[in-house]
């Protein structure tokens, strides 16, 4: 594979540490929204592990919804050197060609590519699960290094497959369920 590829990320490659263990040369990162889509917590991962229980922790995924809803993430450019690490990373997601808005600047549009598993059974968020909040804190963290707006609309953008309290998604943000 040549050439530069657009990645939009929307998870814990938000995290720019780890972003970089698995594309190390990573450049021209910055926030993006991509339209149609609402972020989800509905995926077993295939490497992170809740030791505890033995069991995988849930991931993000995404669902197609109305095309005015937008989540946010970041974009990011990679050549083919770190292709087949990211693909090896993703390998239960799908790759999906996307246009990716900038965050700051709407009127600045981009083709990218991003990762979704259309076709999964769905999985519920662990509960009690250090190794489910270290995930999450992954998410959150990567989101907190473009301000307190970006982090508040990641939330608004994210639901939690088979919760269905408000109270349990509010205590999900705080780390406490």
């Amino acid at each position: 594979m040549a050439g530069i590829i657009r990645i939009f990320a929307y998870g814990s490659l938000l995290n720019d540490s780890s972003l970089r263990k698995t594309v190390p040369e990573a450049g021209n990162v910055f926030p993006a929204r991509v339209f149609g889509f609402k972020r989800v917590f509905n995926l077993a991962s295939h490497y992170r592990y809740c030791s505890d229980r033995r069991v995988p922790v849930c991931v993000l995924n995404l669902t197609a919804v109305s095309t005015d809803a937008a989540i946010n993430g970041v974009c990011f450019e990679m050549n083919h050197r770190s292709f087949d690490a990211l693909i090896s990373r993703e390998q239960i997601y799908e790759m999906h060609d996307v246009e990716v808005v900038e965050y700051h600047n709407s009127a600045s549009v981009h083709a990218a590519k991003l990762f979704w598993a259309k076709h999964r059974q769905s999985y519920k968020y662990l509960r009690d699960s250090a190794a489910q909040r270290h995930y999450m804190n992954l998410c959150l963290t990567g989101c907190e290094a473009y301000g307190q707006q970006f982090v508040d609309e990641f939330k608004v953008s994210t639901e939690f497959w088979g919760i269905n309290s408000g109270h349990d998604e509010d205590r999900i943000w705080r780390g406490v369920y």
